[in-house]
């Protein structure tokens, strides 16, 4: 084998692995992007604490004395989100029907699916918000 067929081939093997690895890094943030809501508010409270976990480098005390601290802002935050969803909706209503004047019938469907995926999502953190205030 020549010294030129040898540098070839780990520069096409080298290239292989790179595209390997952005197709691979690119698959993982969109599964993860696209299914994050689907997991819920605990999902997110859950990375919350397992980024400050990561990035102050919690003790096991630590973690344990701040789990319902996060917990209590976060159900804060969704209860402030939800005094204001009416008028939220209300908005996004209205911006939904201009928007729907400038589709065809397949994309104003498709936008219909898409806000009804919207608010099964927000049924989700409703229903996490009233079993998090039953526990209190």
């Amino acid at each position: 084998m020549t010294r030129g067929k040898l540098w070839t081939g780990l520069i096409v093997l080298f290239l292989a692995g790179t595209l390997t690895g952005i197709g691979g890094a690119s698959l993982y943030q969109h599964y993860e992007h696209g299914y994050r809501w689907e997991r819920g508010p605990a999902a997110h409270k859950e990375r919350i604490l397992t980024r400050l976990t990561e990035e102050l480098s919690l003790t096991s005390a630590q973690q344990a004395d701040i789990e319902p601290i996060v917990h209590q802002v976060h159900v804060e935050i969704l209860r402030l989100r939800f005094q204001h969803h009416p008028e939220v909706e209300q908005i996004l209503t209205k911006g939904i029907a201009t928007l729907k004047t400038k589709l065809s019938a397949d994309q104003q469907a498709k936008l219909e699916r898409l806000y009804v995926q919207l608010q099964q999502r927000w049924q989700v953190s409703r229903d996490y918000l009233q079993a998090a205030q039953e526990r209190r």
